[in-house]
């Protein structure tokens, strides 16, 4: 099991590496790219409640309270994969578009009782579209190809401690100390189509922000144990304002053959601009309330089943988005509103149990959210409406914590007028969590 592990840790570690995050939606080439969309599997299962989460099985780096809450010599390695498969429809025409990449792989670890440490590699945003819009000017007409793409990521570590452990209530801090890096880019290109045939030749804008900057996130968490069969986990998590430095590079071109990047004669061109962007501030509150059945009979075993609730709710504050670098940016951002519901089933809770067969120790969620974006059309803020389901399947070798998690999701962006712009998407995630089983990593070993 060890060696498997660096085995896929050095694998992906030059694999992701070397991969750039994409976007699928024309509502990424907002801001610094789009948040979200490519997801963890266990919790989009649960509707996408992040933070509340906090147990043994599951490397939660959403919420950095949570990493003390590992057990002791079980170390997780996680990793993620996503798909998107969506839909776009705008006045009766529609495109289909996918992504598929890395989510994220990360490690955390408890130590000397009280702490957990993680560190990892995970998407801070990502951009990826591309439209076309004409406009009629006498018996020609003017067209406009959008693009854009790139991503920014973020290599982090994380630390938590215990600063209250009693009987039975617990209260955790942590924070992820994190360094984002990346690019995104938008490129507009325009020509004239003549008798009804596109030329080649035209102007291109293109502008990049790339980001190199230091990023820190805090989390809490607050267990209490109320009997033998509830308790309950109460999280926050707060992202600040931060500004995040950089280059900024703006570019004017003209080309007989757009497409042809080595054939653009330059207009203007500049990468010394001085000034900034922000990180988007957010703060998130969350609820997992466990139910346990203890002893609860199947023929003639018995099992430790479990029923866990989980809501969140989770406020970014686009309006104080800042852009420094354009002079013209003027911040039109709404305020933007997630909320989660996700119920999870564990016929038997723990994975490593003897008197359980397989398909006990399957965890089976389902959930839904609710989102006001921050972007508007024609005067109504863009809602997304999802809703989700998906499974753990342990992996019983040697008692390991180890899984395979997957989560689907099916939702539709927009606002109410049938004819305005909407996105139908198809979400499929998978998550491998990879424990030590019988041979316990970083446990010191004593000889008789």
């Amino acid at each position: 099991m060890r060696s498997l592990f660096f085995l896929v840790f050095i694998m992906l570690t030059g694999s992701t590496l070397n991969a750039q995050n994409a976007a699928n939606s024309p509502y990424s080439s907002f801001g610094l790219g789009e948040f979200g969309g490519m997801d963890h599997a266990v919790y989009l299962g649960l509707g996408n409640s992040t933070i509340t989460m906090a147990d043994s099985t599951t490397l939660n780096f959403y919420n950095p309270a949570s990493y003390n809450s590992l057990a002791k010599g079980q170390p997780i390695f996680s990793l993620g994969l996503s798909s998107r498969l969506s839909t776009f429809s705008d006045q009766g025409t529609s495109s289909k578009s996918n992504v598929t990449g890395i989510q994220h792989f990360a490690i955390a670890f408890p130590f000397a009782k009280h702490f957990g440490l993680a560190f990892g590699l995970k998407p801070y945003s990502r951009r990826g579209y591309e439209f076309t819009s004409k406009t009629k000017i006498n018996n020609d007409s003017l067209y406009h190809i959008y693009s854009g793409d790139g991503g920014i990521n973020e290599v982090f570590v994380g630390f938590s401690s215990n600063v209250l452990k009693l009987k039975r209530s617990r209260i955790s801090v942590g924070a992820n100390l994190g360094y984002l890096f990346g690019n995104v880019t938008n490129t507009r290109k325009s020509g004239l189509v003549q008798s009804g045939t596109p030329t080649m030749s035209g102007g291109i804008n293109q502008q990049e922000i790339k980001a190199q900057n230091i990023h820190f996130e805090l989390g809490l968490n607050y267990f209490q144990k109320i009997n033998d069969l509830h308790s309950f986990v109460l999280s926050a998590t707060f992202d600040p304002l931060q500004k995040i430095n950089g280059a900024y590079r703006e570019g004017q071109f003209y080309s007989n053959d757009i497409e042809n990047i080595n054939g653009y004669d330059t207009l203007f061109y500049s990468d010394s601009a001085v000034g900034n962007v922000s990180t988007i501030p957010t703060f998130s509150v969350g609820l997992n309330y466990n139910l346990d059945f203890i002893g609860r009979k199947e023929t003639t075993k018995e099992l430790n089943s479990q029923v866990s609730f989980h809501l969140s709710y989770t406020m970014a504050d686009w309006s104080k988005y800042q852009n420094s670098y354009d002079p013209t940016f003027t911040n039109s951002f709404l305020a933007s509103n997630r909320y989660s519901f996700g119920i999870q089933y564990a016929p038997e809770k723990d994975f490593t149990a003897k008197n359980a067969n397989f398909l006990t120790k399957i965890r089976y969620r389902a959930g839904a959210y609710y989102t006001t974006l921050p972007y508007q059309t024609n005067g109504e803020q863009v809602t997304d409406f999802g809703t989700t389901f998906g499974f753990g399947i342990p992996i019983a070798v040697q008692n390991t914590l180890s899984s395979i998690n997957f989560g689907f999701a099916i939702g539709k962006r927009g606002v109410s007028d049938e004819n305005a712009f909407k996105e139908r998407y198809y979400g499929v995630n998978i998550g491998i969590a990879i424990a030590p089983g019988a041979d316990r990593w970083f446990v010191k070993r004593k000889l008789n």
